[in-house]
């Protein structure tokens, strides 16, 4: 699997707004998980597709995990890989590594992992994750967690 593809399903390449940016003129810490989250929606696009009822079969965030880099300034070229690093009976663990895309190369600007639960929002309750996820999730490119070498 080509990771650089634009099209791919684990590659998100986020706007930076200005709204984004705080008073230090750089993208303000909290604005990252909003990325992730955008990233996420198109990685579960385009694992399990957009027609699923997310009502039912859906998720929430147990957990979360950044370190921060390097800062990216507004109107920075970002790209952001997401990828499986782990997967339970009700919960999986994402990970993504922002990229501040420059002319010679990559620079890797944050580094972070989203627990994430299955749960039913209908019932209120957590759940198993669908078995009808499990064959796409078996078939992803699974890595590391970006904190495996990281301390």
């Amino acid at each position: 699997m080509d990771w650089n593809q634009p099209s791919d399903h684990r590659l998100y390449r986020p706007e930076i707004r200005f709204s984004d940016i705080d008073a230090a003129g750089i993208v303000n810490n909290a604005v990252f998980f909003s990325y992730f989250e955008q990233s996420r929606i198109k990685y579960f696009g385009g694992l399990v597709g957009r027609d699923w009822d997310w009502h039912s079969a859906g998720m929430v965030v147990a957990s979360h995990r950044i370190d921060y880099l390097h800062p990216l300034p507004f109107g920075a070229r970002v790209s952001i890989h997401t990828w499986l690093v782990d997967v339970g009976t009700k919960k999986m663990v994402m990970a993504y590594e922002v990229i501040l895309e420059q002319e010679t190369e990559g620079r890797l600007a944050a580094r972070a992992e989203t627990t994430l639960v299955c749960f039913d929002h209908a019932q209120g309750v957590s759940i198993p994750i669908p078995s009808a996820w499990r064959p796409a999730m078996d078939r992803e490119m699974r890595k590391p967690s970006p904190f495996a070498t990281s301390r």
